[in-house]
């Protein structure tokens, strides 16, 4: 067993209980789910395909069959544009100063760019012009930075060319630049919904994350969305993050019943040691709290896997009664709605396409995928040549895509049904899937699943360890 993950499990503040978790991933026959949340790369909500090379005609046939036939799809667009990079950061940005003469032209060819990119799609997927979009989003990167000529440019182009009849908007940014007039903005364009990485309410943890803004302005942002009619505001926490305590965890839970957040996101940072070297999708390199000299300095460390747990007991006691969790570690309030852009992807009932537009974007159907290059120079010239810019394509198999589809069902933390199932797959069950019963198997055994009229439903410890459960226990079985 990993002594290194061990001694990070039992990494325990004494004033908080050891958490329910602990014994499970402790025993040395559970070692994979152990090895795999130390070192936990991305998260749970990658459903990856498995023929790789998948051949981009086939890969536009499919989205594009796919597309048809779904009642709804997800729309985003992504704009790269950073005031500056966070620590934790792991994905491909521009870093920018946004009010500097030089930015102007970024933020043109930006939006020159996105649309470019967007017409290519529509031209080699006819079906989506017609599509219903469910949902569109403009995600970042800090998109709030676009200046407002740019914006009204960039949605004056998609409201013409794409089926926004039944969409709801969102806007994601970063509290600022989401002042008052940019949020009237906003809802003047028809986002009814808008979210900003807080990531903690305690202007410590904000500043060693290497976040610019303050709690006080996180609040601030808040209280002006809802005075202009903006009230479905979601907040990005994270917990684990470096010099972050449980009790730290204990505040941000109180600050967020006491601003009743509609919804908010609470993530687990990925462990110290991965930490030092990589940064997700835009490649391995330093992290700037390696890079800086942060880490052990002024009693700022990493908390171990055993505080992050418990912290996210606590995020479970104090937002249980109120707050609904779905999919995993997305909140929200129990008389509203879940995000609908997670549910059009994830719930069993739908997992409908989505089509992303822009730097490192990520778009899916049920039988491939492709994800955009992440380099932005690489991305402006394949835009350049005519050709969409995506790095690469994976087409997914018959079996594989029942595995998908019974992961993505499985994240939501909602009742994977049989029936509905059976449904999807022309009467197949996921019994008859020699994958998904295998993993079943060895789930019922370590008491992480229930099965009750062939609906498959987490234990608490199966909600605590979904990611793991989804990322290593459901492997093709050894002939």
């Amino acid at each position: 067993m990993n002594s290194e993950a061990l001694g990070s499990l039992n990494d325990l503040d004494p004033n908080y209980p050891v958490p329910r978790v602990h014994d499970f991933l402790s025993r040395p026959v559970n070692s994979t789910f152990l090895d795999y949340v130390f070192n936990d790369p991305f998260g749970c909500h990658v459903f990856p395909g498995d023929i790789p090379d998948y051949p981009m005609p086939s890969f536009f046939a499919d989205m594009d069959r796919d597309i048809t036939q779904a009642r709804q799809i997800h729309l985003w667009a992504y704009i790269p544009t950073c005031r500056y990079r966070c620590h934790f950061c792991q994905y491909p940005t521009i870093t920018l100063n946004p009010k500097s003469a030089s930015s102007r032209q970024v933020f043109v060819d930006l939006v020159d760019y996105n649309i470019k990119e967007a017409r290519m799609w529509l031209q080699k997927v006819p079906s989506l012009a017609k599509a219903e979009v469910g949902e569109f989003n403009i995600f970042g990167g800090t998109p709030s930075l676009l200046p407002e000529p740019e914006l009204r440019r960039l949605m004056d182009f998609y409201l013409r060319h794409f089926n926004f009849s039944a969409a709801t908007m969102r806007f994601e940014g970063e509290p600022g630049s989401l002042d008052r007039n940019y949020l009237l903005l906003l809802k003047e364009l028809g986002f009814t919904k808008i979210s900003f990485g807080a990531q903690s309410f305690d202007d410590r943890i904000i500043s060693a994350c290497g976040r610019m803004h303050s709690a006080a302005e996180c609040e601030e942002t808040i209280r002006h969305a809802r005075e202009i009619g903006l009230d479905w505001v979601s907040i990005d926490l994270i917990y684990g993050m470096l010099g972050q305590s449980v009790d730290n965890i204990k505040y941000d839970m109180e600050k967020t019943l006491d601003l009743e957040l509609s919804h908010v996101v609470i993530t687990k940072l990925h462990m110290q040691e991965f930490m030092k070297t990589r940064t997700g999708v835009s490649g391995d390199r330093q992290s700037h709290w390696q890079r800086k000299g942060l880490i052990g300095t002024d009693s700022m460390t990493f908390p171990g896997l055993g505080k992050q747990y418990q912290m996210r007991e606590l995020v479970e006691q104090y937002l249980t009664p109120d707050y609904h969790e779905h999919p995993t570690m997305y909140f929200h309030q129990n008389h509203l709605q879940p995000e609908k852009w997670k549910g059009i992807i994830t719930d069993l009932e739908t997992q409908y396409p989505e089509v992303a537009i822009g730097l490192g974007g990520s778009s899916k159907c049920t039988r491939a995928e492709a994800i955009n290059i992440t380099g932005y120079k690489k991305y402006k010239e394949a835009l350049d040549d005519d050709r969409l810019p995506i790095e690469g394509s994976r087409g997914v198999s018959p079996l594989q895509r029942e595995v998908n589809a019974f992961k993505m069902a499985l994240s939501t933390l909602v009742p994977v049904d049989d029936a509905v199932f059976r449904q999807r797959f022309e009467g197949r069950s996921f019994y008859d899937n020699p994958i998904i019963s295998l993993a079943l198997k060895t789930l019922l055994d370590k008491a992480l699943v229930t099965v009750e009229d062939n609906r498959v439903s987490l234990t608490q410890d199966g909600v605590t360890l979904v990611e793991a459960i989804i990322n290593t226990q459901f492997v093709t079985p050894q002939v």
